[in-house]
């Protein structure tokens, strides 16, 4: 089953001032968005809305005397075909007494009931008491889930959870859960709580138990980390809840993923689904034992003995490593240490490429060539280029949109990628100012942990209308020849 937990920046351009003198000009709401889907059998599936507000973005009024609180109004429609679901909904933040110290989130979470399929996700939001509508967020979500064939949920990352005392339209296994709606954890945060559930294993066998694997592994090269996998075992069932926490204290800053699997008795995969989420853990350092008593006699590193060449090949790893990878490349690399050069090297290819560490160096290092033949500036080689680090780090795009010459617009181009990674139909938008430099700029992506820039359309037309835009603006008047928005819904 495919994985369809998302997340969704729907406006970062926001200014936050002393709000309740000028509401309408001093504020913009901020809203976050998780969506996850679910299918216990014999039930209609159902896709789960979760969406924080930012307190300091929303504007509060008065309703009664010393009381405040904030109103807006969410609008979700799913589009299939010819189909269309429609849900318009008004939300209210807790009361407060005092305007001038807000701080943390309301949260608004939905349920919404849908046969199997894929769908476009669209969802509005106007702040009602500024009359603020913020610009229409979409996303594509799919449920996917066949009758009597095992199948995992959408991962829920949560925060808190209690028994439900009075059950709710959200409400999961008699539990209430507060949802973390952006996947991120500080440096001093040490659990990370999930919520998942397992369907239709009894239909693997009559009776007996199955396996349960669970695990984060880095999203930069899905390697499974050993230190933090673990094994649950559950008897068959219709439906199986896996309700637990890992303990993140020393794991790494980085960017990763939260994997889930079933298997069978013989430990084969039946079936999986994962999450992202990010850390940032500044006292966690690279672990020098990967590298202690790694031979690198008769491998391929052992071939590779000149310093420019090791220090180069390193330095080509920068768009595929993981963050405290990449820190620990930019000292090694300043040193003249060949050994553990080449022990770096072989070690970061044996777990990208397990069972042909060669060819993961040689099939990369072909990619490398290739972006510095086509993305080179005449300031950096094309792997140091935002084109280049997008292509070795995700792949060749499956369509390339390119508009050098359109009116009013700087050249850009626009890569369209059906999958990555987990995350379906993603984007990303480059420009450039100086085409005779070849230098595109990478100014907007709806992938996450990439540059995201809800007002990207005005950088492009900025040629000739100035950079000059009200802050609440993020799309440029339709005008003739002009298609950047066309081409980004629609991609060919």
């Amino acid at each position: 089953m495919k994985r369809t937990w998302m997340f969704l920046m729907l406006a970062l351009m926001v200014t936050v001032g002393n709000a309740q003198t000028n509401p309408t000009k001093a504020k913009r709401l901020r809203p976050y968005l998780s969506t996850t889907t679910y299918c216990a059998p014999g039930v209609t599936p159902f896709v789960e809305n979760a969406i924080a507000f930012d307190c300091r973005t929303a504007v509060y009024k008065q309703f009664e005397p010393g009381k405040f609180k904030a109103t807006v109004e969410i609008t979700t429609v799913f589009r299939k075909g010819e189909e269309t679901t429609f849900s318009k909904v008004a939300v209210d933040s807790p009361v407060v007494t005092d305007t001038s110290n807000l701080a943390g989130a309301f949260i608004d979470q939905q349920r919404f009931p849908l046969p199997n399929g894929e769908y476009q996700m669209e969802i509005s939001i106007e702040d009602l008491n500024s009359g603020d509508a913020l610009p229409t967020g979409s996303i594509t979500v799919e449920l996917n889930y066949p009758e009597n064939v095992p199948s995992i949920s959408d991962i829920l990352l949560f925060d808190t959870s209690v028994k439900a005392t009075k059950p709710s339209a959200c409400t999961k296994s008699g539990m209430d859960f507060l949802p973390r709606v952006y996947p991120f954890y500080g440096q001093n945060e040490s659990k990370m709580n999930f919520y998942v559930e397992l369907y239709n294993s009894d239909a693997l066998y009559e009776d007996g138990k199955f396996l349960v694997s669970y695990y984060i592994e880095t999203r930069e090269s899905q390697t499974q980390m050993q230190e933090y996998s673990f094994h649950k075992r559950f008897d068959v069932g219709k439906v199986n809840v896996l309700l637990n926490s890992i303990d993140i204290k020393d794991l790494p800053s980085g960017n990763y993923y939260l994997v889930v699997e079933m298997r069978d008795r013989s430990n084969a995969l039946i079936c999986s689904n994962s999450c992202p989420f990010q850390r940032s853990n500044p006292s966690a350092t690279y672990d020098m034992n990967d590298l202690a008593g790694l031979n690198v006699a008769n491998t391929f590193v052992s071939e590779i003995t000149n310093l420019d060449s090791l220090r180069r090949y390193l330095r080509y790893l920068d768009p595929i490593c993981t963050e405290i990878e990449r820190d620990y490349v930019t000292n090694l690399v300043r040193t003249q240490d060949v050994k553990t050069m080449q022990q770096f090297l072989l070690n970061f290819w044996n777990a990208r490429s397990p069972m042909n560490p060669r060819q993961g160096f040689t099939d990369y290092l072909a990619a490398v060539n290739r972006v510095n033949m086509s993305f080179k500036t005449s300031s950096y080689p094309g792997y140091r280029t935002d084109r280049g680090y997008v292509f070795l780090k995700y792949g060749q795009p499956d369509k390339i949109m390119e508009s050098p010459n359109e009116p009013g617009a700087y050249p850009y181009e626009i890569w369209h990628y059906y999958a990555v990674s987990n995350q379906r139909n993603k984007r990303f938008v480059f420009m450039s100012k100086d085409t005779a430099a070849n230098d595109y700029q990478l100014i907007h992506s709806d992938v996450v942990g990439e540059v995201n820039n809800p007002r990207w359309q005005l950088e492009i037309y900025s040629r000739i209308y100035g950079t000059y835009q009200g802050v609440d603006q993020t799309e440029k008047d339709d005008t003739w020849g002009s298609h950047a928005g066309d081409l980004y819904n629609n991609p060919r």
